[in-house]
């Protein structure tokens, strides 16, 4: 029986370390294209009012045209960004109840597994481990 309830424990700790990985790489990625397109449009700003000042005004509509459009790229990035940042934290409250959903299976097992004294006492401390662990790092910050 004690044996059952290991790979339950190992996926809800290996569960959350992955979606954090992941999370972190995904908001690398896309902060860094929003910051390349914001730094394009500055850039391009620049040039269209240096351009806009030159006698000549065709390369200054351009550049202006440059600079909105990566300025709107770059801002439909920040709000795709954020819209999975939202997601995020809708999956993260269905994968709590989930888990809440398996440490009570796991606790309605119990009394299967404290047959012996010793086996009581090592069911117990582990889960004392995985109430602390989850009082230390449960939280995950974005």
């Amino acid at each position: 029986m004690f044996l059952r309830a290991i790979p339950m424990a190992f996926g809800a700790v290996s569960r959350d370390f992955n979606g954090m990985v992941r999370r972190a790489k995904r908001n690398a990625v896309l902060s860094g294209i929003a910051a390349v397109c914001f730094a394009t449009a500055y850039v391009a700003g620049v040039v269209a009012v240096g351009a806009y000042l030159a006698p000549i005004f065709g390369p200054a509509v351009a550049a202006l045209l440059i600079a909105v459009i990566m300025a709107v790229t770059g801002l439909v990035f920040v709000a795709v960004l954020s819209f999975l940042k939202h997601r995020d934290r809708k999956r993260k409250a269905h994968s709590q109840v989930a888990q809440r959903l398996t440490l009570a299976a796991a606790v309605s097992i119990l009394p299967q597994l404290t047959k012996s004294k010793g086996l009581m006492v090592t069911v117990a401390l582990g889960g004392l481990a995985l109430l602390a662990a989850q009082a230390l790092g449960g939280e995950d910050r974005d």
